[in-house]
């Protein structure tokens, strides 16, 4: 079964914005309660709900009972509009400049029509462009804002930091933890937590100095810390 790209999109982007955001997984709860649905499977059975209601096709696709199908809006569109303008990029760049995981999403992007059964590729490329965008700001904030940083030489800290970038580590066999890149002031710090803070929010920290390191996209001076603690500041 193959369903066109465009209307894919349209439902990738539909799906980015229910989930508010990227859900890899379906959460099913207790009896009574409608799962929360994972971006794929909220554009897959979208996709065979529209196909089945526009088709005379006696062959009819399984379709969960509690599923909504979505509702795709002039947001949504606009969405994909604006992604479709960072994606012109890959077209200069298709010519063996890109990553194995790169060429596959631009390959789905590119093509009139998908399988169903591949839909997963489309599925994620709102968080994908979103991820290269955040990246592409964060990079030129690096440069811009900390090209002065230098490792901090005090064993205790104390002061305000403001969180740069979050990112999330799932390993097998391991609890999922999360690696911050902050700054204190002007100096890029690392840090992780068991729990995720949140981008571009100030708190107040104490912590402890641990090693001297280097940013990875820019190789600017950066302090790993550990024993933190913070506290949010007021707005």
């Amino acid at each position: 079964m193959e369903i066109p790209t465009k209307t894919l999109l349209e439902l990738a982007f539909s799906a980015y914005r229910v989930n508010q955001g990227y859900e890899k997984s379906t959460q099913r709860f207790s009896e009574g309660q409608p799962a929360r649905y994972s971006n794929k499977e909220l554009v897959t059975y979208s996709a065979y709900y529209y196909t089945q209601k526009d088709t005379e096709s006696n062959f009819k696709m399984w379709i969960p009972e509690d599923f909504v199908p979505l509702t795709v809006t002039n947001d949504d569109r606009e969405a994909k509009a604006a992604a479709e303008k960072h994606m012109r990029r890959y077209t200069m760049l298709a010519l063996g400049k890109l990553s194995d995981f790169e060429n596959d999403m631009f390959t789905a992007y590119s093509s009139e029509v998908m399988p169903i059964k591949r839909v997963g590729l489309v599925a994620y490329l709102p968080e994908f462009v979103n991820r290269e965008l955040r990246e592409k700001a964060y990079q030129a904030r690096l440069k811009q804002e900390f090209a002065d940083s230098k490792h901090i030489t005090e064993d205790r800290i104390q002061g305000n930091c403001e969180i740069l970038k979050v990112i999330r580590v799932s390993r097998d066999f391991e609890d999922t933890f999360y690696m911050h890149i902050g700054a204190i002031n002007g100096n890029l710090v690392s840090f992780c937590k068991k729990e995720g803070f949140a981008e571009g929010a100030v708190y107040t920290i104490t912590a402890k100095t641990k090693a001297q390191d280097q940013e990875r996209a820019t190789n600017l001076p950066m302090t790993r810390i550990n024993y933190v603690k913070l506290q949010k500041t007021e707005a």
